[in-house]
C-alpha cells in the first residue's frame, strides 16, 4: 500500500495521495435551478415540504413565516413555503409581501449597501479618521477603555473591534436605575434612551454611553458579536460620503431593486396591514443604530436581495467574491465569520451516501429579537440562496430548523443532481483522430469531480510518465487525476483542474491540497488543466488538454 510519504517523496510534495477536495464546487453550477422543473428538483421540493410540516422543532400553530429558496438565474424563487398560524386572530394570511423585522439581517444590508457606495478601499482605515467623537490617542488605560485608534472600519464589521458589544439596548439600568447588590450609579451612568421605554438615543447621547464601558478585547483578538459597531460604520461611511446612511441604502440598494417591502423605520400604518406585528419590538426604535438591527422587510425583498448579492448585481465579481470569503473562525471548527456573514462550514456527503465529504460555505446572517427571527443564506458553491422570516414565540427554533433542513436536504440533493449532470455533460471518452491519443473522464464511486483514470498522447502514457520524471524507480500505484471546475469560462470554453491521488487512500485530516494544485508543469504548462468546450445544449464535445498540446473530441 503506498503511504503519503512515498508519495510525497515521490513529487516532491506534489501530491497529497489521496483525492481530497478543494474549498470549491465539485461540479459546475445547475443551470435548471432557473425553473426548478425537473423532475429530480421537484422531488427535492418535495421531500423538504414534508419535512417542513413534520419537524417537531416548527410549530406550525404559533409561528408566521415564510421561506424561499432561489437562484440567481430567474426572478422567481424555485421553491415558496408561507405558514399563517390556524390560531391567528387577525386576518392576515402571510405571502411573499408580508413584513416581518428582520433585526440583525440589517447588518448584512448596511455591509452591502457600504460596498456598494464606496468599494472596499476604507476597510484598513482607522475609524478615528472618519468620527470626530472618538479619541485618536491611546487610552491611559487599556483595561478601561477601547483603543479607538487601532480599530477599522474592517474590524466594526468583523465584529473584531473589541469594543463593548452594546452601549443601550440591552443595559437593564433603562429600566431599574438602582438593583440592591450591584454598584451605585450617579446620574450620567443611568441610561435613558435606546431601549424601552425610552426613546432611542441622539447622536451625542450615543457617544456619551458608548465611550463609558470596558472594552472586551483588545482589536483583531477574537470575534465578539457587536451591534453599537454598525452604528460606528453608519457614521463614518456618511462622514465619506456627506450622506445620510439611510439615503444610501435607498440610493444603492431600496430603489434599484424596487425593494418596495422593504423600511429602514418602523413602516406607515397603512404599509402594515399586511404584517406581523409582536408589539413592543415591532414598534422598537435603533434610530441611529438601526444599520445593526433596525430593518423591516418582507421575505420576496430579502430573496430579491440575496439574488443580486450572487449576480453581483451592483459591485465587481472579484468584490463579491471577496465579500463571500471568511475573515476569522470561531472556537467552532464549523462556524467562520465574514463581513458580517456567519459561515456555517457543512461537511456533505459527495456524493451522496458516501463516507466521503467536502466542506461547503454557506453564508448566512441571523437576525433575531424577542418574536422574531430570520436568516439570509447563500452558497455560492451551488449558486443558489435561501430566505427564512419567522415570528411567534418559539420562532427562534423554527429558523434554525428551517436552515437546518435546508444544509441536510437541499444542499447534498443539489450537490448529488450536479453531478448527475455532469455525468451526462462530461463523462466519456475523448480522442485524438489518426494517432493513438485518448483520454477517458468518468464519475468515480464513492468520490467527487471528475476522474481522470487514463490520459494516452501518441502511445505515451502521461500520468505514468509524470512518475517517471520525478523518480524513476519508483514502482507503487500511478497517481490519477480528480478535476474541479474553476469558475474560468470564456463563452462555451470552461476550465477544470485537478487533484492528484491515489483512488482508495483514505482522507487525512491535514489535507494539503491547496498547495498541491499546479505543482507538476512542462513548459510552464500544468499536467493538472483541461478545459472543456461545450455545445449549445451544455454537453462537452471537446477537450484540451494544454500538457500535450491537443485538443480532443468526445465520442
Amino acid at each position: 500500500m503506498i503511504t503519503r510519504g512515498a508519495v510525497f517523496a515521490l513529487f516532491l510534495g506534489a501530491v497529497s495521495a489521496q483525492n481530497c477536495p478543494i474549498l470549491a464546487p465539485a461540479y459546475p453550477p445547475l443551470t435548471e435551478l432557473n425553473t426548478a422543473t425537473s423532475a429530480d428538483l421537484k422531488a427535492v421540493a418535495a421531500k423538504f415540504e414534508k419535512a417542513l410540516l413534520c419537524d417537531p422543532r416548527i410549530n406550525l400553530t404559533t409561528t408566521f413565516f415564510a421561506t424561499e429558496i432561489y437562484s440567481p438565474m430567474s426572478n422567481k424563487a424555485f421553491f415558496t413555503h408561507y405558514n399563517t398560524p390556524p390560531l391567528n386572530q387577525s386576518t392576515l394570511d402571510v405571502g411573499p409581501d408580508t413584513l416581518f423585522r428582520i433585526f440583525s439581517i440589517s447588518k448584512a444590508v448596511a455591509v452591502y449597501a457600504t460596498l456598494a457606495k464606496i468599494g472596499d478601499k476604507y476597510w484598513d482605515e482607522p475609524i478615528t479618521k472618519f468620527i470626530p467623537e472618538l479619541p485618536s490617542s491611546p487610552p491611559d488605560d487599556t483595561i478601561r477603555r477601547p483603543n479607538w485608534s487601532e480599530i477599522t472600519l474592517g474590524a466594526l464589521v468583523d465584529h473584531l473591534s473589541g469594543i463593548s458589544r452594546e452601549y443601550a439596548l440591552t443595559d437593564a439600568s433603562t429600566q431599574y436605575p438602582q438593583v440592591d447588590g450591584l454598584r451605585k450609579l450617579n446620574d450620567s451612568q443611568i441610561v435613558r434612551c435606546g431601549s424601552s421605554p425610552w426613546p432611542a438615543c441622539t447622536r451625542e447621547e450615543s457617544f456619551h454611553y458608548m465611550l463609558q464601558p470596558y472594552p472586551l478585547t483588545m482589536p483583531f483578538r477574537t470575534p465578539n458579536y457587536n451591534n453599537a459597531a454598525f452604528q460606528l460604520l453608519g457614521y463614518a461611511v456618511e462622514n465619506i460620503t456627506g450622506m445620510p446612511f439611510p439615503d444610501i441604502v435607498t440610493e444603492t440598494l431600496v430603489t434599484p431593486l424596487n425593494l418596495s417591502r422593504t423600511f429602514l423605520t418602523k413602516p406607515p400604518a397603512s404599509e402594515s396591514t399586511n404584517a406581523v406585528i409582536l408589539e413592543p419590538l415591532w414598534s422598537l426604535d435603533m434610530g441611529d443604530e438601526a444599520p445593526a438591527a433596525g430593518y423591516y422587510q418582507s421575505v420576496t425583498d430579502l430573496t430579491t436581495l440575496g439574488r443580486s448579492i450572487l449576480n453581483s448585481t451592483f459591485l465587481p465579481p472579484a468584490t463579491t467574491r471577496q465579500w463571500l470569503k471568511p475573515i476569522t473562525h470561531t472556537s467552532s471548527l464549523y462556524t467562520s465569520i465574514g463581513r458580517p456573514w456567519e459561515i456555517l462550514r457543512t461537511p456533505v456527503e459527495s456524493p451522496l451516501g458516501s463516507n466521503k465529504t467536502r466542506i461547503v460555505d454557506i453564508y448566512t446572517k441571523f437576525g433575531g429579537g424577542d418574536g422574531y427571527t430570520s436568516l439570509i443564506g447563500l452558497s455560492p458553491d451551488h449558486d443558489f440562496g435561501i430566505s427564512i422570516l419567522t415570528a411567534g414565540p418559539v420562532s427562534s427554533a423554527a429558523t434554525r430548523a428551517i436552515q437546518d433542513l435546508f444544509q441536510k436536504i437541499w444542499i447534498p440533493e443539489v450537490e448529488e443532481i450536479s453531478r448527475q449532470r455532469a455525468l451526462e455533460n462530461f463523462v466519456g471518452t475523448y480522442t485524438f483522430a489518426g494517432e493513438n491519443t485518448t483520454a477517458e473522464i468518468t464519475l468515480l464511486e464513492g468520490e467527487p469531480a471528475l476522474f481522470m483514470p487514463t490520459l494516452i498522447s501518441n502511445g505515451t502514457d502521461i500520468m505514468t510518465l509524470a512518475v517517471a520524471v520525478r523518480n524513476p524507480s519508483f514502482s507503487g500505484p500511478v497517481p490519477k487525476m480528480w478535476f474541479y471546475p474553476t469558475g474560468l469560462v470564456e463563452g462555451n470554453r470552461m476550465s477544470f483542474r485537478a487533484v492528484r491521488g491515489v483512488p482508495g487512500v483514505p482522507v487525512e485530516v491535514d489535507c494539503g491540497t491547496w498547495a498541491e494544485i499546479d505543482r507538476f508543469r512542462f513548459g510552464n504548462t500544468p499536467l493538472d488543466l483541461v478545459i472543456f468546450e461545450l455545445g449549445e445544449d451544455g454537453k462537452a464535445v471537446k477537450m484540451e488538454v494544454p500538457i500535450i498540446g491537443k485538443t480532443l473530441v468526445r465520442e
